[in-house]
């Protein structure tokens, strides 16, 4: 009986060590294939990681692409102005040189996609844009302008093309590893479950949650940015496009007319004369405002305040509007204001601008002294401004639904306005009394400092 109960001893112990030992063998293989699907999740991550910076690449190459695309065209049409006497070369240098910067820009992005599947499209379009440049500089604007239209346009189409093609390759690459990470994840949460103790499982969940969630939230950032900032390009490009074409067709067409007829009518041509100018002026305002703005960005603007005629330099500024055709009336009160006269000029010009094409039939410009400031304020008997834009009314590119806040414009005049102002120590604001429509803005009546020097930012260039 001794030895039954030894041997029945000895088989329960070793079936307990069989048992034993598919037991551990079984957690051991459930733990190794959930670090196997923790790592494969891991990966999966990484991949999406990857597949967002592809995204990032090609969005920023598309926009990269568009600017430049946009920059040979200014460049060329500041050339063709600088050669018929109407635009400096200063401009038409500053636009060659935007243009230059705009390929470099492109060059860099093609440099930084490598291993991306570019076809050379990229890089025969910046190549395209550099002869573009060339020919300008050689002064062949009849080349340029055939290469750019044929060639470059051709070449733009192209890289285009391919770069949509892997957005829409990298968005699908995302959205099937996140759908695979979501699956792996599913199920290293059971094996976890089943193999590690629940504390240990807490954390791992806890852990595992947030780097997925902050990959996604990184990425979809990245990606919401990256849209934004595409969608904004386009429409920055396309609103300047429109509004600068606006009066050079104007002006072209006027200018054909003269041309063919001659000086028959002279009448008649003196109203084409005047309108070439008004559209002339017009266009000039916009290529200042913008060339104020880059300035403002970059800290370039110097100003040169000095004691000035408030009278005589409102109607200086008013003066050609009204030979344009407005009517803007001036009740200036005798007085001085420190400011500098060109910005002073522009701020002026600006809120006119403003008013005559916004405003209603009665636009006016008054003005007076009120202790030690000067006061100027710009009116009008219009509607106003709606009050869900009145709050952004002086932030850069305004909309009120689909239709820019300053059309005729690039949408950068008000804004403009209030920057120089508080440049000068002044100060611009919005005011609905009633039936008119104010814009008041005051200046210093007198020097504000003993020595009356010129003040400039740090690292001012002069404008």
């Amino acid at each position: 009986m001794k030895d039954v109960v030894t041997e029945d001893g000895a088989g329960r112990r070793r079936r307990d060590k069989r048992v034993a030992s598919v037991g551990v063998g079984a957690i051991a293989a459930v733990v190794l294939l959930a670090v196997a699907l923790v790592f494969t999740n891991a990966f999966g991550a990484r991949q999406v990681a990857q597949n967002a910076r592809a995204l990032h690449w090609a969005n920023a190459s598309l926009g990269a692409a568009a600017i430049a695309r946009a920059a040979n065209a200014q460049a060329l049409v500041f050339a063709v102005d600088e050669q018929l006497g109407t635009a400096d070369s200063t401009h038409a240098d500053a636009a060659r040189a935007e243009a230059s910067a705009a390929l470099r820009t492109l060059g860099d992005w093609l440099a930084a996609g490598v291993g991306q599947d570019t076809g050379g499209e990229l890089d025969a379009l910046a190549t395209t844009g550099r002869r573009v440049l060339a020919l300008i500089d050689q002064g062949d604007l009849v080349g340029a302008a055939d290469l750019n239209a044929g060639e470059f346009e051709d070449a733009y189409a192209a890289a285009r093309a391919l770069l949509e093609a892997e957005q829409e390759r990298a968005t699908a690459r995302i959205t099937s590893s996140e759908d695979a990470a979501g699956r792996i994840a599913a199920i290293t949460r059971l094996l976890v479950t089943l193999a590690i103790p629940i504390g240990a499982l807490a954390v791992y969940r806890s852990i595992a949650r947030r780097q997925v969630r902050r990959d996604r939230e990184q990425a979809a950032a990245l990606l919401r940015a990256e849209r934004e900032l595409h969608q904004a390009k386009d429409e920055f490009i396309a609103s300047i496009s429109h509004e600068i074409r606006t009066p050079l067709t104007s002006i072209y067409g006027f200018s054909e007319v003269l041309v063919e007829s001659g000086l028959v009518d002279p009448d008649g041509a003196m109203e084409l004369i005047s309108l070439i100018n008004t559209e002339s002026s017009e266009l000039s305002r916009m290529v200042e405002d913008l060339l104020t703005a880059a300035r403002i960005d970059a800290g370039a603007l110097t100003f040169h305040p000095s004691a000035l005629a408030a009278y005589e330099e409102v109607e200086a500024v008013v003066a050609p509007l009204r030979r344009a055709g407005a009517a803007v009336d001036v009740d200036c009160a005798t007085g001085e204001l420190w400011a500098d006269r060109v910005r002073f000029h522009q701020v002026i010009r600006n809120l006119v601008s403003n008013a005559v094409k916004h405003g209603g039939p009665t636009v006016r410009v008054t003005g007076g002294q009120i202790g030690d400031r000067y006061v100027c304020t710009v009116s009008d008997d219009g509607d106003g401004v709606a009050p869900e834009v009145r709050g952004r009314l002086f932030e850069r590119f305004v909309h009120s639904g689909h239709e820019s806040l300053l059309v005729g414009s690039v949408g950068l005049g008000l804004a403009i306005a209030r920057s120089l102002v508080e440049s000068m120590d002044a100060s611009l604001h919005y005011e609905r009394d009633g039936a008119w429509t104010h814009f008041v803005v005051d200046f210093p009546a007198r020097q504000p400092l003993a020595t009356g020097a010129a003040r400039e930012p740090a690292g001012a260039v002069t404008a």
